[in-house]
């Protein structure tokens, strides 16, 4: 008996409540990052294309007085237009709970249940966004002059550790399939979209189009500008390159064409890292296929 089966089958409980069904209840998480998308769907249409969880803070921050009818909305809808853009965007939690349920789904439909499912499929999701946040903030740090990004001081460690740890979990999950007689899928399709994927990523470092100009001048007196080299809608500056801090103060510039750029590529890299992660056997077997857009 390995060790999920010893959680899957763990009876020990308090007050009614068994601990080990956090793991092995993937139905009931399921449900919840259902829901997380919803709401986080939801969020992304009432906010706009390019809104971020820092628009929804003048309603979280007055929602009593705002239901007491205290508050005027549109107050505090003007109010929220100053984060447009600005800080973690609504289509992360929709990608990757997203990818959670397709490939919990997955492993379930395929004899992988309770809390193996649960810790492989968190693992590996865990390891998309790890994996996607090291990217972007290498290029980042390296194309526009932001280092303080991949600089392992506070407050950027604490990202740094995260992004590193995710990918560390996503190892010990991905060993483990690979362990129990499991391959990724590396057919035909995964070659297409990791072509496909490549691409995207060329076209967003060497953008061919229009980029809006920003300077910002630095506590340190010198100027900082973007460069047309992997442009963004949202830039985050160090003000002072030569302090022992790592932290970036917020400059938005519009442009819908870049963040659909940006936003379109984080979907295809984790459809393609999705796609990876929903394993064969060993023997070359095919575990899923598509049919008419559904996993059948």
């Amino acid at each position: 008996m390995d060790v999920f089966e010893r959680i899957d089958n763990h009876k020990w409980g308090v007050l009614g409540f068994t601990p080990a069904a956090v793991l092995w209840n993937v139905a009931g998480w399921r449900r919840y990052f259902s829901f997380c998308v919803l709401a986080a769907s939801a969020a992304w249409i009432l906010f706009g294309f390019d809104g971020t969880w820092s628009a929804a803070k003048p309603f979280t921050d007055n929602m009593v007085p705002f239901l007491q009818g205290k508050v005027d909305f549109w107050a505090l809808w003007e109010e929220s237009r100053i984060y447009y853009g600005i800080g973690n965007h609504f289509s992360a939690p929709v990608i990757y709970g997203v990818l959670f349920v397709l490939l919990s789904q997955y492993y379930e439909r395929h004899g992988i249940t309770k809390s193996l499912n649960f810790c492989v499929t968190t693992g590996l999701s865990l390891a998309s966004i790890g994996l996607f946040e090291w990217t972007w903030n290498s290029l980042y740090a390296s194309l526009q002059g932001q280092w303080w990004t991949v600089t392992w001081r506070y407050k950027q460690i604490n990202n740094l550790v995260s992004f590193t740890l995710f990918i560390v979990i996503g190892l010990i999950a991905f060993a483990y399939m690979l362990a129990s007689g499991y391959r990724p899928r590396t057919d035909n399709v995964f070659r297409g979209l990791t072509v496909f994927t490549l691409a995207l990523w060329m076209l967003w470092v060497f953008y061919p189009f229009n980029v809006g100009g920003i300077t910002v001048q630095l506590d340190t007196g010198e100027t900082w500008s973007n460069t047309r080299m992997f442009p963004q809608t949202f830039y985050a500056v160090d003000m002072n390159p030569t302090d022992q801090t790592a932290i970036g103060e917020p400059y938005y510039v519009h442009d819908d064409a870049i963040h659909f750029l940006n936003t379109f590529t984080k979907i295809v890299t984790t459809f393609t890292l999705g796609y990876f992660f929903m394993f064969t056997k060993k023997n070359g077997t095919i575990l899923f296929r598509y049919k008419f857009g559904m996993i059948s």
